[in-house]
């Protein structure tokens, strides 16, 4: 995936995004967001923000960050956000402009699968939270070396739409400073999980 191309691609789909997979995701979304001890006044940051598909489903005292390097998507959260407690701005994941240790909790659903460089992603939003600060991930990865042809070849489809199929959680994380709170299987049979981590 390049960041350069996902604009341009996510810029056409960000008017159907909503219709094609709005319900398609939102179980797992609801599960992934439903592991966070969230309180009133904790800043969450929203990496890949996307049409704002999870907005809603965090407490409304909370305060929200959310990012994204697509402004045709953040147009549609921004929709999504009237009347809430939420800073949409256009910012890469790879190269967050925010002090250390900003926020609480870091969110990055289907993100690690679409962005350029997904283990600089991860870095980056662990360095933006806080000491004992959770990051919730919520996304397709492969077993570690195991694709098969068939998904090789459907990963050329995906990409397409800006998403890659093959990547390996634990490749991504291999050595950073964090550890596993929960790791459990979602959607298609397990191709997704829903993973809580926690900063060392």
């Amino acid at each position: 995936m390049k960041n350069s191309t996902n604009i341009s691609k996510y810029k056409r789909l960000a008017p159907i995004y909503d219709i094609i997979f709005g319900k398609f995701f939102i179980k797992g979304r609801k599960r992934a967001i439903s592991l966070l001890n969230l309180n009133p006044n904790d800043k969450i940051l929203m990496v890949g923000v996307g049409t704002g598909q999870d907005i809603n489903l965090i407490p409304f005292q909370c305060l929200v960050t959310g990012i994204d390097i697509s402004d045709a998507m953040l147009s549609k959260a921004k929709e999504k956000s009237k009347d809430r407690n939420v800073n949409l701005l256009n910012m890469n994941a790879e190269n967050l402009e925010f002090e250390d240790e900003s926020f609480d909790f870091a969110i990055l659903n289907l993100v690690l699968s679409v962005v350029e460089n997904p283990r600089e992603a991860i870095c980056e939003a662990l360095r933006v939270i806080k000491d004992g600060g959770e990051i919730l991930v919520f996304d397709k990865f492969i077993v570690k070396n195991r694709v098969s042809i068939f998904r090789k070849l459907i990963n050329k489809a995906t990409s397409i739409i800006g998403t890659d199929i093959n990547r390996c959680f634990e490749d991504i994380t291999d050595g950073l400073p964090i550890y596993i709170i929960k790791d459990e299987p979602s959607m298609f049979n397990g191709n997704y999980r829903i993973i809580l981590l926690k900063k060392n």
